[in-house]
């Protein structure tokens, strides 16, 4: 009798485990896995005057000058693109693409080898996006390139042109998903991930009179038919966020859009500003730097990003550049506000660039362990040494004091008004940047 009920007793447990493993599978499936914060990185404007930047890519006392502001303000990695603008194929062929895209952009034409060993001799990362008008050879032959001359941990993704919606050829989105589907196609071979512009709204800006939500539903559908997104985990959406779409409901509104036709797609911010215009120059002011820092903060904690690049170098937000005597790369070529010393020849960090800089080298360096948002946000990432870094940013006017509890161990941490601090696992303060004014 004894013997029976024991085997009931385990048929019985047997039959619990059993039915109730769907109902917990489900819930295992839905937990969401722990992320690397993204890769931090800034748009490489070549074409506005001055060219501080081709400048750089040609001398190579510029180019060391350059590589370290960019290290000082925390860059990994830079997004180069043509844009519709510059052609590889060299100058005729670039005025010719001008002509073709109604752009005015002027500019010392340079190799695309240039940049390629560029980013092959240093230590950054980069998005190169290539013209969909140009064909698949060219971008075949481009990447080609790129991959004898630097390596493929180097390329984080081709985009497949920049704004295509925007562009006032204009592009109707089934030719230009034709076009994108065949460099797709052509460049799967050589193992490179792409980078595909996507765009949401219902305002009708486009040249086409299309709202962007009918347009991108529109290529995404038409893609669809050559190139199975679905399946395919080799391709990101590209997003530019700008101003009030730099929040997190704009990634939520851009899973809405996207995920019907690519459930697995991650995405690369780029164009990233928290102002549509910079016109006054804001970014010169600690104001600024402490709004960029929420705003950032927030785009960074979402799982689904897979890099953001600032825009831009050397015109935006994180760093400018001075010939030293009367032009200086911000809004207006210059800005009463900037000292001697700051109109000094050579690269300059604005106050956003040093957010930026301890946001790459710590706050956001590692596994995302968790985000609490707001004027008082904190988080927690896991570095590649397994050690933990805690952060608490603080946008108001008195200190803050957070207590935070990860992994069994309770923390206190303590900012100062108008600040970022950092501490490692045993509570030791390893980083600050402090807004006095």
């Amino acid at each position: 009798m004894k013997i029976k009920i024991t085997l009931l007793t385990v048929l019985l447990i047997g039959f619990v485990l059993i039915a109730s493993f769907p109902a917990r599978a489900i819930k295992n499936a839905q937990r969401p896995a722990r992320q690397r914060a993204p890769v931090m990185g800034a748009d490489f404007i070549f074409a506005d005057w001055p060219h501080p930047l081709i400048e750089g890519l040609r001398d190579s006392r510029k180019s060391k000058a350059m590589s370290r502001a960019f290290s000082a303000a925390g860059l990994a990695s830079l997004r180069l693109s043509f844009s519709g603008f510059y052609s590889p194929r060299g100058e005729r062929a670039t005025e010719s693409l001008k002509a073709e895209n109604k752009k005015t952009n002027q500019f010392p034409w340079f190799p695309i080898e240039d940049y390629i060993d560029y980013i092959a001799g240093h230590d950054f990362t980069t998005v190169l996006g290539v013209n969909v008008e140009e064909g698949a050879d060219v971008a075949y032959q481009t990447v080609d390139d790129f991959l004898r001359r630097a390596s493929r941990r180097k390329l984080i993704a081709v985009e497949l042109s920049n704004e295509p919606h925007l562009n006032h050829r204009p592009w109707q989105p089934e030719d230009y998903a034709e076009r994108a589907a065949d460099i797709i196609e052509a460049l799967s071979p050589l193992r490179v991930k792409f980078a595909l512009p996507l765009t949401v709204g219902n305002e009708k800006n486009t040249p086409t009179r299309l709202s962007d939500n009918d347009w991108n539903k529109r290529m995404l559908t038409a893609l669809s038919k050559r190139i199975a997104l679905k399946t395919r985990s080799d391709i990101y959406g590209v997003l530019h966020l700008y101003a009030r779409g730099v929040s997190s409901d704009t990634i939520d509104a851009f899973n809405k859009a996207v995920r019907p036709f690519a459930p697995q797609m991650r995405y690369l911010v780029t164009e990233f500003n928290i102002r549509s215009s910079l016109k006054g120059n804001p970014h010169l002011t600690d104001e600024y730097a402490l709004e960029f820092a929420r705003r950032v903060a927030e785009i960074m904690s979402r799982p689904e990003i897979e890099a953001i690049y600032v825009h831009a170098v050397p015109y935006h937000a994180i760093l400018y550049w001075s010939d030293g005597r009367r032009v200086v790369t911000v809004s207006g070529h210059r800005d009463p506000r900037l000292t001697d010393e700051e109109r000094t020849q050579g690269w300059h960090l604005t106050p956003a660039g040093r957010v930026y800089n301890l946001y790459s080298t710590l706050a956001w360096n590692g596994e995302v362990l968790f985000f609490q948002g707001g004027d008082q946000s904190h988080w927690a990432v896991r570095d590649d040494r397994g050690r933990i870094v805690l952060t608490l940013l603080n946008t108001g006017g008195g200190t803050a004091r957070k207590n935070v509890k990860i992994e069994g161990r309770q923390y206190r941490l303590t900012a100062p008004a108008r600040s970022i601090v950092c501490f490692d696992q045993t509570g030791r303060e390893i980083g600050r940047v402090t807004f006095e004014k």
